[in-house]
């Protein structure tokens, strides 16, 4: 993914350590039906769930198990918390009001016999170490699923929502 440089100098930690990662931030997805993608409430910011799509095409497609492998599987948890951190990115503007990275939530689009859900959920855990450093410690929970909503083409194998404690805002 390229990068975006002038992000990368306003003195944003996150954006940097992407930048380093070679890693940029996509164009945050619309939400998908009645709801907002992100909600800040009571000291947290709620990021809807995420899928691994890129300019509204789902990147991969299909079961993990069956049509993709662990790996690909991790690819997707990576695309889909860099989606989530889009959402935070666009109505935080940026990461410095993040305290801490409270909840990431998976759900693994897989067949009954895929048993490998935590090691997809880690692509996502690891990435937002990098990113977060201290403030990426996190509860977490995961589940495999037989299929994940949204109303594009094919199977979207894995999605995340993310829930951050952050910062008053200062407006």
């Amino acid at each position: 993914m390229a990068t975006n440089p002038s992000l990368a100098t306003q003195g944003d930690a996150v954006l940097q350590r992407l930048e380093a990662l070679g890693l940029a931030l996509p164009e945050p997805p619309p939400p998908l039906g009645a709801y907002r993608a992100a909600i800040e409430a009571a000291g947290l910011l709620h990021v809807s769930m995420q899928g691994p799509v890129v300019a509204g095409h789902p990147l991969p497609r299909g079961l993990l198990g069956a049509e993709l492998t662990l790996e690909e599987g991790r690819q997707a948890a990576r695309l889909a918390v860099l989606n989530a951190l889009a959402q935070v990115r666009l109505h935080l503007g940026g990461f410095q009001r993040v305290r801490q990275v409270v909840r990431l939530e998976g759900h693994v689009a897989c067949v009954q016999s895929f048993t490998q859900h935590p090691q997809v959920l880690d692509a996502a855990s690891e990435l937002l170490a990098s990113l977060f450093d201290t403030r990426a410690g996190h509860a977490r929970s995961v589940c495999g699923v037989r299929n994940l909503p949204g109303n594009l083409p094919g199977n979207l194998p894995v999605a995340v929502t993310l829930t951050l404690e952050v910062e008053p805002s200062r407006r």
